[in-house]
């Protein structure tokens, strides 16, 4: 007990000596992507998109919300593919940036699964990503309900590194303010599509495709798109 309660009191005697003799913090301004996202993306162009008014009034008034939906355009309406992409970038309130998965529960999506993917960039670099698989129930103008499935992919991006943990990203947050003097200035992009499969072609407008396809389509698209607005990996590619 008395060794314990030594240990804690020389914990918070260092604690309290690096906050003493550590320099001001730096960075925190310039984040670690460009607040904007590119119009075509390989065989997507994207059109803007407002904030909804959720988002505007959930988040602090300095976030910077970009959003765009990706559309295959020049194909038949049923063979064409929609992914919705946003990137929000933290302002001085840390509450911008948060788990998604808070959000998708209160807008009524239920996470069925949660991995990490990687997606090899044209440069042969790694970017990791977290892939959700949701869910929820969507009424069809026949009165009947069924599951709507779609596939959720982020990452978290700080001044020069990037995540796809929430936990990791708070662990850099205090360990790179201590030990490297910089102040993340966190941002996170994220792109969404449904799983078509099984759905009705007049409600979709876009071709059918399965969990895998689904994913297959997004991670090309952020291949794509994530060295066009990622500072660290636009200087290598």
């Amino acid at each position: 007990m008395i060794f314990r309660s030594f240990t804690l009191l020389a914990l918070c005697c260092m604690t309290l000596l690096l906050c003493q003799f550590s320099p001001a913090m730096k960075g925190g301004d310039e984040a670690g992507v460009l607040a904007e996202l590119p119009m075509v993306a390989g065989d997507f162009v994207g059109e803007s998109e407002a904030p909804s008014e959720m988002e505007i009034s959930l988040l602090p008034s300095d976030t910077i919300i970009v959003k765009r939906a990706y559309r295959t355009p020049g194909r038949s309406i049923g063979n064409r593919d929609l992914a919705q992409a946003s990137l929000v970038i933290a302002g001085n309130d840390s509450r911008s940036i948060h788990r998604p998965e808070v959000c998708l529960d209160g807008q009524g999506w239920t996470l069925t699964d949660s991995r990490v993917r990687e997606v090899k960039l044209f440069t042969g670099e790694v970017l990791q990503v977290r892939d959700l698989a949701i869910v929820r129930e969507v009424l069809l103008s026949n009165g009947t309900k069924m599951p709507l499935r779609a596939h959720y992919i982020y990452w978290f991006v700080g001044a020069d590194v990037t995540t796809p943990s929430n936990l990791e990203r708070q662990l850099l947050s205090f360990s790179d303010n201590i030990l490297r003097n910089v102040n993340h200035r966190w941002a996170y992009p994220s792109v969404m599509a449904w799983v078509t499969e099984g759905l009705p072609p007049e409600k979709t407008g876009q071709r059918m495709r399965s969990d895998e396809e689904t994913v297959t389509m997004l991670l090309n698209l952020v291949r794509t798109l994530a060295p066009k607005f990622q500072k660290n990996l636009m200087s290598h590619s």
